[in-house]
């Protein structure tokens, strides 16, 4: 029986053809020499993608930040990608547990009573900045990777792709996608914190140009400090027709759900004897309330998209999505007050405060992509031209616990008595049974925002020669937003506000690549904040214009190894030039002033990929210098100069996996990081740290078993900040992991 070989991939096929219709030419042609057969030139075009993922490499030359999927040597700034495959070996599931690879990313503990990924990038605040298929997402749930193909970052204002935010980039979740075959995958992990975990990934085709992918996940787990609960589930189906055809369609909804006993962590001590603050040793104890305190939270997202190739040199796009997000957080977040001449010890007190928020937000966006290759002359033009239509309400609710014991005098101000919650010590907290006294939720005001952006944005990347290219780009954002409030105490609610800001965004950039392994490029673009970024206007940020922020950026990109390893690095400068100081006159506030400025400096190098067939490595770090530089109105001058809050002046990370024959594989590395500061004012810090973690995998056919180990030597570290308090990081843990694939 004759043996018929597969081609590798179709591209690789096609490229074929020429050579082979030069062949059968010649042995046909039997007037004219082989060398007088002229064959027209044949152009064969594809999209580039990966239709089952990145479940195999480290390595990612293609991204999809930025609208369209395009080589990472084609875009002149910093961008990393978190692929499956280094996922799935750090058994990292969760957004945050992924983002540890991308170096310059902090995170903020539950500011200001919120919930989510409180997310830093470069020393700037990103919480708004995250984008679920180049959609933006909402930023009050804790996302999770069971639907996640890979994790990409955007350093650097890019307003002129994204709108409005972007100070210090965006980070973009890929979402996994039906392809062509059949695949059925079942997870189960336990874990130390009593962690049980199932995922399930099904794809199935079903015709030659259909399929269908189903996603499934469910968690329950604790903490290694004792009283915080992370649970959730989630299921996420898929349909894709038309694959490998013109037109193309993906219909794809994600419905995700927390039930989480939330942790507010560990108050900061200040010490009496002056010097720098910290917080409180007891990295291990848990100070809420856990029959009390709850963190729920419900996502479903619809998505919709269409594209369409014209010729083989034009693709149109149209994308729409409606999110619909819910969340209801009532947590006790901690205080320390020592006395004058205490001694912080097992005995001082902790109270707590009462955290309540309740939030409905709503996503309806549009976008249509046109994306035209041509020629003008010996100059090649890849142009994309965008429409985005955006509406996004929010309703926000203010809520207390009122006091059912008629003990407590009511608040003259509001007219209502608010209980109290217990406190307890710092070495022996109580944190279960109920809270005598405290009424249910009482709804106290209700504050509805509706943000709308219209926007158009074009942008051509020029191939001026064979080495040489140009991008230049530029957006125009037409945002609007208004809130209306709405009090039920004696408080009189602030009257409706609302602004309308018109502002364009500059993107531009010169890339010399003298082959087709090295990239080098400089860049320079712009984006805006808004008073109104996170959905809501107050009458302080309703008359004064959005803060502007640049960034220059030098770097360079190489692809070594026969394109199995990626290398590159960048020199940054990321300004805001002019960042809202609040104004305070007698007490009373006034509109807030936008003379502040703040820079950061910094070099980044980062590697990934393969080094051999074996042995694979992913590897990062960063050093930054962000500094406060202007201040204004009630604001100390004694600030300026001081590092900016949650910037640390290196991150660094390092993995790396080696498989040593065909049924074992061993790995490991570590996350360090520099101390950071919890305000401006520099006076309380978290310490530097290096977390180390470890994997081993045994695999046999279609079965394998992965125990992770992580924080390996139990250091004691902080993951997140605030200015009242920090949340440590997980102390040691130990995943058994087993998985069948067919």
């Amino acid at each position: 029986m004759r043996e018929i070989h597969k081609p590798k991939s179709a591209i690789r096929h096609l490229a074929k053809l020429p050579v082979a219709a030069a062949l059968f030419g010649a042995m046909n042609a039997s007037a004219a020499p082989v060398e007088e057969v002229k064959l027209a030139p044949v152009e064969v075009k594809a999209d580039v993608q990966n239709t089952k993922g990145t479940d195999k490499t480290y390595n990612a030359p293609v991204t999809r930040v930025g609208r369209v999927p395009q080589a990472a040597r084609d875009i002149p700034q910093s961008t990393s990608s978190v692929t499956r495959s280094l996922m799935n070996d750090q058994d990292s599931n969760s957004l945050k547990e992924a983002l540890r690879n991308a170096v310059g990313i902090t995170f903020n503990a539950s500011e200001g009573g919120s919930s989510g990924d409180g997310v830093r990038l470069r020393g700037f605040a990103a919480s708004n900045d995250l984008y679920l298929d180049n959609f933006r997402d909402a930023a009050q749930y804790n996302r999770d990777t069971f639907n996640t193909d890979t994790v990409e970052v955007l350093r650097g204002p890019s307003s002129m792709i994204y709108g409005r935010g972007s100070t210090g980039g965006i980070i973009n979740q890929v979402s996994k996608t039906p392809f062509r075959g059949d695949l059925n995958q079942f997870t189960a992990s336990i874990g130390t914190e009593n962690l049980y975990r199932g995922e399930a990934d099904f794809n199935h085709s079903l015709s030659e140009n259909a399929a269908l992918r189903v996603n499934v996940m469910g968690q329950k787990s604790g903490s290694t400090r004792e009283g915080a609960e992370m649970n959730r589930w989630g299921v996420a189906p898929s349909v894709t027709i038309g694959l490998g055809e013109p037109t193309e369609a993906t219909l794809s909804y994600m419905h995700y759900q927390e039930d989480n006993i939330p942790d507010y962590g560990v108050p900061y001590y200040r010490a009496a004897s002056g010097g720098n603050d910290q917080p409180i040793p007891q990295v291990d104890k848990f100070y809420g309330l856990k029959d009390f305190d709850s963190e729920k939270t419900k996502s479903d997202v619809l998505s919709l998209n269409i594209q369409h190739r014209i010729n083989p040199n034009m693709l149109l796009k149209n994308s729409t999505r409606l999110g619909v997000y819910e969340l209801d957080l009532r947590a006790s977040a901690p205080g320390l007050g020592l006395k004058t001449g205490e001694v912080l010890n097992d005995n001082t007190a902790i109270s707590r405060g009462r955290k309540l928020r309740m939030r409905d937000q709503d996503i309806y966006s549009n976008v249509s992509d046109l994306i035209w290759d041509f020629e003008t002359g010996t100059v090649r033009h890849n142009v994309l031209l965008g429409f985005e239509l955006t509406r996004e309400k929010l309703l926000s609710t203010g809520r207390v616990h009122l006091d059912t014991t008629g003990t407590i005098k009511p608040n003259a101000t509001t007219g209502l008595a608010q209980c109290a919650l217990p406190s307890t010590t710092v070495g022996n907290p109580v944190t279960s049974g109920n809270v005598p006294g405290c009424s249910a939720p009482f709804v106290t005001g209700k504050s509805t925002s509706v943000a709308d952006t219209v926007a158009f944005y074009a942008q051509d990347l020029i191939e001026l020669t064979p080495q040489w290219k140009l991008l230049v780009g530029g957006r125009f954002d037409h945002f609007k937003a208004y809130t209306d409030n709405e009090s039920f105490t004696k408080v009189q609610a602030a009257a409706s506000t609302g602004r309308t800001d018109n502002i364009a965004s500059w993107r531009t950039g010169l890339i010399y690549q003298p082959d087709g392994n090295q990239s080098y490029y400089v860049s320079y673009g712009t984006s805006f904040n808004p008073s109104a970024e996170a959905y809501s206007t107050d009458p302080r940020g309703e008359s004064v214009d959005p803060e502007k922020n640049r960034n220059f950026e030098v770097g360079a990109k190489w692809t070594m190894l026969d394109g199995d390893l990626s290398l590159r690095t960048a020199i940054f400068r990321t300004e805001k030039t002019n960042e809202r100081q609040t104004d305070i006159e007698q007490g009373v506030a006034k509109p807030y002033l936008m003379s502040g400025r703040r820079h950061t400096d910094g070099i980044e190098i980062e590697s990934a990929g393969r080094i051999t067939e074996l042995w694979q490595v992913f590897a990062g770090v960063a050093v930054m210098n962000a500094r406060i530089d202007e201040v204004a109105g009630a604001t100390p001058k004694e600030i300026e100069g001081n590092y900016a809050d949650n910037a640390p002046r290196y991150t660094a990370n390092f993995w790396t996996t080696y498989q040593i024959n065909s049924n074992w594989k061993a790995g490991g590395g570590f996350n360090a990081m520099d101390k950071r500061y919890a305000g401006t004012d520099n006076t309380v810090y978290l310490p530097a740290y290096v977390r180390w973690d470890a994997m081993a995998e045994y695999r046999f056919r279609d079965y394998s078993v992965q125990l992770n180990i992580n924080n390996l030597f139990n250091t004691d570290h902080y993951e997140g900040l605030y200015r009242g308090f920090a949340v440590p990081g997980t102390g040691r843990t130990a995943h058994l992991t087993a998985n069948y694939k067919f």
